[in-house]
């Protein structure tokens, strides 16, 4: 999408016509969907429609951002400038999203494969172990007693546990899906300690940049307001653009629906009401979105540093309990030879 936004916005300022550009573009894009999708556009567009109206036809592909800023394009006049500031934003989005799943990727890693090993062990080596020593009637520490329940719990109910997982994971989707739950679920993850913080952050960044994107782009105040409320993701950080929504229809500002909301810092709501006041909304909310980027890589790579430590600490204590529970019967054995 980003290289389409580029590469159409290049052709169309060097005088190169829509359909023309559109039809160029469908020979060298290697998506497959992206590709029919930009063919039928191309076809839609050569049988009269307007460009805005032939994106809307395929929404899993082109967000109502993208279409509403490129109708707003066609009308002003300037449709290569949006599709600079779409690539823009798309790049943006892209590279939150990239340095959010980096910052996940080694500590999920790390989890997984000691979570297997540990498994592993239990299943396959422990058994074997324990039962020299239950055959020698040597009792058995503590530590080896849980491993060797736990191994014989895995044994015995290892298709009722993942049946159980399975159950609450979907049990949980579909909590997740309801409006209640999903209002409860964001809610929690806005309230947990460093990572409430970074989702708060992001949140904030993605709402100010859509929104300047909108304004900037000539799309009507209402209306990106409503746009920008489908692209936010969590249902609190919504409802307080539902109230934005319904003050601004009365004639209200903007920024006193997002102070009695409680949900964002004093900072960018003082900003957004100055941008009101000096009609300079949009230049404030790239302000905005540009310091809660910032803020937002902060954030991850605070996590990050905190995530790492904790999770070595957590598979070392699982090795050194491991180990312990090997141990500790060797050392029973001596004891009792010694006897």
């Amino acid at each position: 999408i980003v290289m389409f936004d580029i590469q159409l916005a290049n052709m169309i300022s060097s005088g190169i016509s829509l359909p023309t550009s559109l039809m160029t573009l469908t020979e060298q894009i290697e998506n497959v969907r992206l590709k029919e999708a930009v063919k039928k556009v191309y076809e839609d567009i050569k049988g009269g429609s307007t460009f805005a109206d032939a994106l809307k036809k395929h929404p899993d592909i082109f967000s109502s951002l993208f279409t509403n800023m490129i109708h707003a394009g066609e009308v002003a006049g300037n449709l290569d400038e949006i599709l600079s500031r779409l690539a823009t934003f798309a790049e943006h989005e892209a590279e939150l999203r990239q340095k959010i799943a980096t910052a996940m990727f080694y500590p999920i890693i790390l989890a997984i494969a000691g979570i297997l090993v540990v498994v592993f062990i239990i299943v396959t080596i422990l058994p074997s172990f324990a039962k020299i020593f239950i055959e020698a009637n040597i009792p058995l520490p503590l530590p080896t007693r849980i491993l060797y329940n736990t191994n014989l719990f895995i044994r015995a109910y290892w298709k009722h546990a993942i049946a159980a997982i399975a159950g609450i994971y979907f049990l949980l989707s579909w909590y997740k899906r309801t409006p209640q739950g999903k209002f409860y679920v964001d809610r929690t993850l806005l309230n947990l300690p460093i990572w409430g913080k970074l989702i708060r952050n992001a949140t904030i960044a993605r709402l100010s940049r859509t929104l300047a994107s909108l304004i900037s782009a000539g799309v009507p105040m209402l209306q990106s307001l409503e746009v920008t409320e489908r692209t936010i993701d969590n249902a609190i950080i919504s409802n307080v653009l539902r109230n934005v929504y319904s003050s601004v229809s009365k004639g209200e500002a903007i920024s006193t629906p997002l102070k009695e909301s409680g949900e964002f810092p004093p900072m960018p709501v003082h900003m957004i009401a100055v941008g009101e006041e000096t009609g300079a909304l949009d230049t404030m909310l790239n302000k905005v979105s540009d310091y809660y980027d910032m803020a937002t890589e902060y954030s991850i790579r605070r996590i990050t540093a905190l995530l790492e430590p904790i999770f070595l600490v957590i598979i070392g204590g699982m090795v050194g309990f491991i180990f312990a529970s090997i141990l500790l019967p060797i050392f029973q054995m001596v004891k009792t030879l010694k006897h």
